[in-house]
């Protein structure tokens, strides 16, 4: 039996979405800034040369918003995921929200009640990847919008250098190139890393 062919993914964390506890959105439907929209447009653009086999999506309106924009480039429709959804830390507003965030990534078995623990979400997003290894066989690139958190998790499971520091440096957009080899998962480059190369 043929092994897997070679599977590239770019993960890409949405660009500038108007501010959590906005009056105007509950924090999943939370749209993209005029700024976000032109970044996602940049962005969009800037992946012009890369050859993509599929867009999947959270389901939430910042991630949908940011790679609609590459899939109207390229004639496309974007399948959404809903285990690419950001992990919730709790699910009432918090007043202490970066000191509880930065307790989750020191305890990754730490969930506030109601809400996904550390190692829950990146057990969820690993599966996530697997589940499209699985059903993209003969290889290709994904281009998969997620989010600040779930994406710096995917990425501490491949380098556990990753941590609290680094995910809240993250910008938005950002991309990140992970690449499968048949065997197993491994990351090729992004912002915090080597640069992303073809």
């Amino acid at each position: 039996m043929p092994g897997l062919a070679p599977l590239d993914v770019v993960l890409v964390r949405h660009a500038e979405a108007i501010p959590t506890g906005s009056e105007s959105a509950a924090d999943d439907d939370r749209t993209l800034t005029d700024a976000g929209r032109a970044a996602a447009e940049e962005l969009a653009a800037e992946l012009d040369d890369y050859t993509v086999t599929a867009i999947y999506s959270s389901p939430y309106a910042r991630s949908m918003e940011t790679v609609t924009a590459l899939a109207r480039r390229r004639g496309m429709e974007v399948q959404v995921l809903a285990d690419l959804r950001e992990r919730r830390l709790s699910p009432e507003p918090v007043g202490n929200w970066r000191t509880m965030l930065e307790r989750a990534w020191t305890d990754p078995d730490f969930a506030a009640p109601g809400g996904e623990s550390g190692r829950g979400a990146q057990r969820r997003a690993i599966g996530t990847l697997d589940l499209l290894r699985s059903r993209h066989p003969d290889g290709g690139r994904l281009v998969l919008g997620s989010h600040g958190n779930l994406i710096s998790l995917i990425l501490q499971a491949l380098e556990p250098g990753v941590d609290f520091a680094f995910h809240m440096a993250m910008p938005t957009p950002a991309l990140y190139r992970l690449t499968h080899d048949g065997l197993r998962w491994r990351i090729v480059g992004g912002h915090g890393f080597s640069p992303i190369e073809e």
